[in-house]
C-alpha cells in the first residue's frame, strides 16, 4: 500500500484527490492538510511514502515545505502540484528533495503515472511544465526596482537557502531577511517563490 498525503489550501481540489486516492487500489490518502507548515508536521509524524503538495499556499510555499521536511530527515517523495509552466520551476526545486512535477489540469488523469513513477525512484515531470510549446520569449526587465541588498537576497532565496541560512551568509538577522523578502514581494507584486524566482530571471537578478 502506498501511503499519501494531500497538501493543498483549495478543499474542494484537496478533497477531489482524496477520493480518487482511496478508490485506488493500492493507494492511501492518509492524511491531507491545507497549509505547508500543517504538511511539514504531519510529514513528521506519519512519514508517508510520497506528499503531493500545492506550490502556491499562503504560509509556506511547497518548496519551502519540502526543504524543511527533507532537513528534518523525513525520506519522502514530493509531488508538486501547479499551475506554473516553465523550467525555472524545475531548477528551483532541485535541491529539495522534490521527485515529481504535476500540473493540476493534467492531475486526475496523470496522478497515479506519477505517484506509481516516483516510488520506484524515477522522476516524473508533466510535459507541458518543461516548456510551453510556441510560447514567445519574455522580454528582460531593463531595470530592476530592487535595492543591491534586496537582488542579492532573491538570489540566494533563488539557489534554495532558508531564511537562518541567508541570516548567516550575510551576517544579519533573521528578522531582518524576513522583513526584505516581504517588501520584495510587496515591490513586485509577486505571492510566491515561483513567481520571484520568475521576476528575478526577466529582470537578470539571477540566470535562466
Amino acid at each position: 500500500m502506498i501511503t499519501v498525503l494531500v497538501v493543498d489550501d483549495h478543499t474542494i481540489f484537496r478533497q477531489g484527490i482524496v477520493s480518487l486516492l482511496n478508490t485506488t487500489e493500492g493507494v492511501e490518502a492518509v492524511a491531507e492538510a491545507g497549509s505547508g507548515s500543517a504538511a511539514v508536521a504531519l510529514a513528521k509524524d506519519l512519514k508517508p511514502q510520497v506528499i503531493l503538495m500545492d506550490v502556491s499556499m499562503p504560509d509556506m510555499d511547497g518548496i519551502e515545505a519540502a526543504r524543511r521536511i527533507r532537513a528534518a530527515g523525513v525520506h519522502t517523495r514530493v509531488i508538486l502540484l501547479t499551475m506554473h509552466r516553465g523550467p525555472e520551476l524545475l531548477e528551483l526545486a532541485a535541491d529539495s528533495g522534490i521527485r515529481g512535477f504535476l500540473l493540476k489540469n493534467d492531475a486526475f488523469s496523470d496522478l497515479l503515472y506519477a505517484i506509481k513513477a516516483v516510488v520506484r525512484g524515477e522522476r516524473f515531470v508533466s510535459s507541458s511544465l518543461a516548456e510551453t510549446p510556441g510560447e514567445r520569449p519574455v522580454a528582460r526587465v531593463s531595470a530592476s526596482p530592487l535595492t543591491p541588498r534586496e537582488a542579492e537576497i532573491v538570489a540566494l532565496i533563488a539557489d534554495g537557502l532558508t531564511s537562518k541560512e541567508i541570516a548567516e551568509k550575510l551576517v544579519i538577522s533573521v528578522k531582518t531577511v524576513e522583513t526584505h523578502r516581504a517588501n520584495v514581494m510587496e515591490k513586485l507584486g509577486v505571492k510566491n517563490v515561483p513567481e520571484l524566482v520568475r521576476y528575478a530571471i526577466r529582470a537578470g537578478v539571477i540566470k535562466a
